[in-house]
């Protein structure tokens, strides 16, 4: 479907946007994502070398017969930057045939580790560079190489600065962040940043919540192995999973569209063409799938039709026409309050 938006100063052929995760690390796979319709697909994050990342299990369905509650705790498993490189270096003949941008993402356990990981997938291929500073299950608790990665560089608006503008001094390419929700959620937080060091555009999750299943032959509570890892350890716990959280992620786009003015890119319980059309209405420049990827491969197709038909029965010429449309209709913060984000 070829319906342009604007994502700062770049444009996507299309608002769906491919999330990262485990399904694109290979180039085979990238090159099959790219096929599917999406704008930009984003590319598993990887760090400098390989990590084995979380124990098993990682990714599992807390309810394997809907397929709404996904536990995704892998803790930044990936094959490495150089391999990452090759991948990203393999697909761009294929992703500029098909005008969809190849995102690369990054982490790191130092500024400088980014930013050359930044820089080797520039000069790979990648037409933008995220990085992520969202994976919540790394941490000490799985080795020394974990401590500073995904979530760390987020703790405070002068890190995330740090590590943005370094990345900026190394690629010449626009430069998004996925962060904690419940950072940018932070006026004082997502201000600071805004003023000091903005990406390009803002990732984030919509929502998540807490979540408990048990196994009823054993009596014991189905967990991402990352997280008994911590309780072996001693560390407190708050098990989350993505679950179905649609109305939430809508929610704080509208929200957090009257906070800033830079691009916004929702991902979080997002499975339909109604769903895309939601979060461009509350603010949104693009949107993201995740889960909806992994219950099915081609959810990208009948996403894509979905919006397309949306688009032909209103008359679009563009969906930035409708971008920010509930905002209207809405109050904005204070009058608009944050209830419980997490």
């Amino acid at each position: 479907m070829d319906m342009p938006v604007r994502v700062g100063s770049v444009t996507l052929k299309n608002p769906l946007v491919l999330a990262s995760a485990g399904y694109a690390a290979t180039a085979s796979n990238i090159k099959k994502h790219i096929t599917k319709g999406f704008g930009a697909v984003v590319c598993k994050t990887v760090t400098a070398k390989a990590l084995a990342g979380a124990p098993l299990p990682r990714i599992f369905w807390y309810d394997p017969e809907h397929k709404t509650m996904l536990s995704g705790a892998e803790a930044l498993k990936n094959p490495g930057v150089d391999k990452m490189a090759e991948a990203i270096a393999a697909s761009r003949g294929l992703a500029d045939a098909e005008r969809c941008l190849v995102v690369g993402s990054v982490s790191g356990g130092s500024v400088e580790e980014i930013g050359d990981n930044a820089a080797k997938l520039s000069e790979a291929g990648a037409h933008l560079i995220e990085i992520d500073m969202a994976c919540p299950s790394t941490g000490p608790h799985l080795g020394p190489e974990y401590s500073q990665l995904g979530k760390y560089w987020a703790e405070t608006s002068e890190r995330a600065a740090s590590v943005i503008a370094e990345v900026r001094r190394r690629v010449n390419s626009p430069v998004w962040i996925k962060a904690p929700l419940g950072r940018l959620l932070n006026e004082e937080y997502i201000k600071a940043l805004d003023q000091t060091c903005p990406p390009d555009a803002y990732s984030y999750v919509g929502g998540r919540m807490p979540c408990l299943v048990i196994d009823t032959d054993t009596g014991e509570p189905l967990l991402p192995g990352n997280v008994r890892l911590m309780m072996e350890k001693k560390i407190p716990i708050s098990p989350m999973v993505t679950g179905p959280v649609r109305p939430s992620t809508v929610f704080h786009t509208a929200y957090l569209a009257n906070l800033t003015k830079v691009p916004l890119i929702p991902t979080g319980g997002l499975t339909t063409g109604d769903d895309i059309v939601q979060a461009i209405m509350a603010g949104a420049s693009a949107a993201g799938i995740c889960a909806a990827v992994y219950r099915d491969p081609d959810a990208s197709l009948k996403i894509l039709a979905d919006l397309e038909a949306y688009a032909e029965a209103k008359g679009l010429a563009s969906f930035e026409s409708i971008r920010g449309k509930v905002l209207e209709h809405l109050p904005a913060p204070p009058l608009l309050k944050v209830q419980t984000v997490w």
